[in-house]
Formats: C-alpha cells, structure tokens, sequence
C-alpha cells in the first residue's frame, strides 16, 4: 500500500457520483475515477484504484457476481456500497469477492474505516448488518448448534484446536468433531469451507463473526 488510497466508484445515479467525492476524500483517500457502469470504469484511470465503490444494482443489467469478479480481475478490492440490507445481497456481493460491504445510509466516517480496511485486504461488514446476517435464516445458511457456533468463532479466528478445546473445556477430539459437523453442514449449503480461512469468510459472511479488525 501506497499512503493514499486511490479509490473509484460505480454508480449509476449521478448525484452520487457527483457527490462521492466530497463525501469520500480525506486525508489519504482520494477519488481518481467514477463511471455509471464497470466497464466503463475500468476502461478509464479507475482501473488504478485500490478500492472501487460499488452499487449493488446497476441499471445496466449486470450482475454482482460479475461486476465484481471483473473489477478483481482488474486488480482493485472491491467495496460495495448499496441501499440494500438484504441478507441475501450481502452474502451475493461477500461471495462473489467484495472484501466489505455498507449502506448508503452509514455515517461518512464509517464508509472511509471500510476503505481503509479493504485497502488492506480485511473484510469490513457495518455492526448493523452484521446483526441482520446472524438472524437470517435463510435456506443456505446453516444452523448451527451452540456449542457448533463457538467452536467455529474460536477456531475461525486462528485458534488452534488445542487453544480451542482449552477455553472450551472439552477434549481436543470433540472440537474436531463439532468443526466437522460445521464443515459438513457448509457443503451440504452449497457452500464448502475446507480451509480455516474459508471457514472464517463463512463466519463473516453469516455473522458469527465481525470482520477482523
């Protein structure tokens, strides 16, 4: 990372384009680009950004799914920036790549802590829509049972299983057993976590956890 931030956005309303400036730059952060669509911000110095702004719903008939894995494949992180508190959309943009996610309706200060946070290649999601993904009970987020969901934020966050069975007071052996369940229930959503570092994304992505700061 550089010591600013070079940051674009893609909105397909003009009056937050017009305004994301004022509203976003600050002492290190810097808008260098604004488009309606990602193509055509790509196509201009917004490809050079660290962070691109994005809304969710573009009136273009694009998807997030691609609009984000076109901005990736670009280089920039991916910040989206909508309307919606949805639990659906946010996991849609989370999946698809974006490091973080706010409301048009956060606090300006709030916005620039994401930049700040996905510049640096950590998730970012508000407390509020946290709270909103950890009651969602929808269809391919699985239920976890109590103890499930604590060995899960333990270990997720770079506990070992040992450190986990300790501060759990249990054996080694069933926080490996509850860790499997976790990771069975995962696939099982369509949504297979393997890895320690998937299975934390998952934590995020269902609010058992807030992103690291």
């Amino acid at each position: 990372m550089t010591d600013v931030i070079d940051v674009a956005a893609v909105d397909d309303h003009p009056i937050v384009l017009d305004g994301v400036s004022a509203w976003v730059s600050e002492s290190g952060i810097r808008v260098i680009g604004t488009a309606a669509t990602v193509d055509a911000l790509l196509a201009g110095p917004g490809r050079r950004a660290h962070v691109v702004l994005l809304d969710l719903e573009l009136c273009d008939g694009s998807t997030v799914t691609r609009n984000v894995s076109a901005i990736l494949e670009a280089g920039p992180a991916v910040l989206v920036l909508a309307a919606s508190d949805n639990p659906a959309a946010v996991r849609s943009a989370m999946r698809a790549g974006a490091l973080g996610y706010v409301l048009k309706s956060e606090e300006t200060s709030r916005v620039r802590a994401a930049i700040r946070s996905v510049a640096a290649g950590k998730a970012w999601i508000s407390p509020r829509l946290a709270f909103i993904l950890a009651t969602d009970d929808a269809v391919d987020r699985p239920a976890l049972s109590p103890q499930e969901a604590r060995a899960l934020r333990l270990y997720a966050t770079g506990m070992p299983v040992k450190s986990v069975a300790l501060r759990m007071t249990i054996s080694d052996e069933t926080v490996k057993q509850y860790l499997g369940r976790v990771r069975e229930k995962y696939a099982r959503a369509g949504r297979a976590a393997p890895s320690k570092l998937e299975l934390y994304y998952r934590a995020v992505e269902d609010g058992h956890l807030p992103p690291l700061p």
